[in-house]
């Protein structure tokens, strides 16, 4: 990705915010920025009104600050917090990494289970900083390739595929339970039986416990840019195009999101055939229920296991 206009900004609204997801209805949901300078070619929150354009990202300035006096006012305490990625808290740019370590410091010294999912590569004092509370923190580490021309091509500004296997063995051996993320899964691309055997054996050896996975879904808007990223890969555009073409509007957020998926039938026998994959390598495999609620009723553990759930209000 180019250059990256960076602007500052308060946070006008909460930090500690619930979110439309039902898997993450009763978590203190944060988001660091608006906009993200990984530019991932599929990213859903594009089509956010609040998006502010590539190339651009609204850095909170007073993020810390806000947390810790918004902690201090609530009668009943979030006990759980999740750092969204449609603004990835992991982003290569100093001030984003300043404000996610202000705000993550500040829930670990209250008690608070921090969790997210990142495609950036996680600094050294990120680790210090967990390793004083491991059993607090959860990682899901975003990554379906270990071909780094093809990651370079969907995520241009998100951390090579090697830095991303290195988070999971460096946050592995730290005690923090890492969970690797295959999403969006892209057909003939992303999810051949080769690329994922490579992947999965990569990510074990690193130290995850497991995988979470999800198929691609795209907004009306973003069909275009996806294929023409897609365009020197010309099978799995082709495949794409086919599958989309008689794909179905799937309802996110509890409907109040359309979104365009691939097939019903398509999913539910990948989706299982890639469990078979993983299990050959010692990984249980969880689908992301809320973008496959025709497929399965299973969750994918975005925030961490259940038994850390904490009531936001």
């Amino acid at each position: 990705m180019g250059k990256v206009d960076v602007i500052f900004e308060p946070r006008r609204s909460a930090v500690l915010s619930g979110s439309d997801l039902p898997c993450l209805a009763d978590v203190a949901t944060i988001n660091v920025t608006r906009g993200c300078a990984h530019g991932c070619v599929y990213c859903y929150a594009q089509g956010y009104s609040s998006y502010p354009g590539q190339g651009r990202v609204v850095v909170y300035s007073d993020l810390a600050e806000k947390v810790v006096d918004e902690f201090r006012r609530k009668r009943k305490k979030p006990t759980r917090a999740y750092f969204s990625p449609s603004c990835d808290a992991f982003q290569p740019i100093d001030s984003v990494l300043d404000a996610t370590f202000g705000v993550m410091g500040a829930l670990l010294d209250r008690g608070v289970y921090v969790a997210f999912l990142t495609k950036g590569a996680v600094p050294e004092r990120f680790l210090d900083l967990f390793a004083r509370r491991p059993k607090l923190v959860h990682a899901q580490i975003g990554l379906t390739t270990l071909n780094a021309r093809i990651a370079s091509r969907i995520e241009p500004g998100a951390a090579a595929p090697s830095a991303r296997i290195e988070n999971i063995r460096r946050l592995s051996a730290l005690g923090v339970p890492v969970t690797l993320r295959i999403d969006p899964l892209i057909p003939l691309l992303t999810d051949t039986d080769e690329g994922l055997s490579a992947l999965f054996a990569a990510a074990r050896s690193a130290g995850a416990k497991g995988v979470a996975m999800g198929y691609l879904f795209l907004r009306r808007s973003m069909e275009e840019p996806v294929l023409t990223a897609l365009r020197a890969e010309d099978a799995a555009a082709g495949r794409l195009t086919e599958l989309l073409d008689r794909g179905m509007e799937l309802a996110l957020f509890e409907g109040g999101h359309r979104v365009l998926g691939l097939p019903t039938d398509f999913r539910r026998a990948n989706y299982e055939r890639i469990t078979r994959i993983a299990a050959g390598f010692g990984l249980v495999t969880h689908v992301c229920g809320c973008k496959n609620r025709d497929v399965t009723s299973d969750v994918c553990r975005i925030a961490g296991e259940a038994s850390h759930e904490g009531m936001l209000f």
